[in-house]
């Protein structure tokens, strides 16, 4: 008599189909899964790099099946930290500086680990001790030199698709040269919701006249507000607005501000948080 065993399979079959119909159509959710995967990639061929860093045409006279069982379990070491720690999660578009301090604790963890692995499975043969130091800054570049290329040519692409769209934003000249100035130009330059177009800064301060911020040249004092305007003005490049950006102005440059703005019939606007603006009445 027969059994039949095949309802055995129906229920791994039926899991399977639909986590393979639900990567199909979110194929962003299998994207952590796959930078797992790469980072232990990395960690295998870390080690093969520091190996031969370290001993040079020496590397030859090691045994391949010595070698590929320290690059294995030096993988396997880092995987699981790299699991443990959640630094698969991080977005490559928008990794910074902090977001590579947990992976180069995990890449010093991993050395840490590894350090008593490697001397256990030295028996005939041995590696250098000072391989481990070596491997972990070979592991931390290669981990952080594709992130980082990834968001340069992210942030390329965004930007070719921003002059594309130039058109449409809004030319505006900023008042003040202030850590919101420097947030506003960037934000500006990198969200293509904010319907802005930086062309240039007025400061307060003569001394920083011919510098830029992210590319935006400082090409004048507030005194010397009148003068830009009318450059623009003769090369019909008048900004649409006058955005100011410092929050302790005085009295007497805000009047100036208002009567050359009113002069050239600019909008005056005053920044406030989160990016917003807040037009202002030349009058006052």
């Amino acid at each position: 008599m027969k059994t039949d065993l095949s309802y055995l399979f129906k229920a791994p079959y039926a899991f399977l189909k639909n986590q393979g119909r639900y990567f199909v159509h979110h194929p962003h959710a299998f994207m952590p899964q796959a930078v797992l995967v790469f980072d232990t990639l990395m960690a295998f061929l870390s080690l093969f790099i520091a190996l031969y860093l370290r001993v040079g045409d020496e590397f030859l006279d090691y045994s391949p099946q010595f070698i590929l069982k320290n690059m294995l379990v030096f993988a396997l070491v880092s995987a699981s930290l790299f699991y443990w720690m959640q630094t698969y999660r991080t977005l490559w578009r928008y990794i910074a500086f902090e977001d590579m301090i947990p992976l180069s604790l995990a890449a010093i963890l991993a050395s840490i680990l590894y350090f008593p692995l490697m001397i256990l499975i030295a028996q005939q043969e041995s590696m250098p001790r000072s391989v481990a130091i070596i491997n972990t800054l070979v592991l931390v570049l290669l981990l952080a030199a594709p992130r980082f290329l990834y968001r340069l040519s992210y942030e390329r692409n965004l930007h070719q698709h921003l002059q594309q769209n130039a058109e449409a934003s809004v030319p505006v000249l900023l008042i003040g040269n202030s850590h919101h100035a420097e947030v506003f130009i960037r934000e500006s330059a990198h969200s293509p919701h904010l319907p802005y177009h930086p062309i240039a800064l007025v400061t307060l301060d003569e001394e920083e006249t011919g510098r830029q911020i992210h590319g935006v040249p400082i090409i004048g004092s507030l005194k010397e507000l009148d003068i830009i305007l009318n450059n623009y003005q003769q090369e019909n490049l008048l900004p649409k607005q006058l955005i100011i950006t410092h929050t302790q102005l005085s009295g007497e440059n805000r009047r100036l501000i208002s009567q050359v703005a009113r002069a050239y019939g600019v909008t005056l606007m005053h920044l406030l948080h989160h990016f917003s603006v807040d037009v202002l009445d030349p009058q006052e």
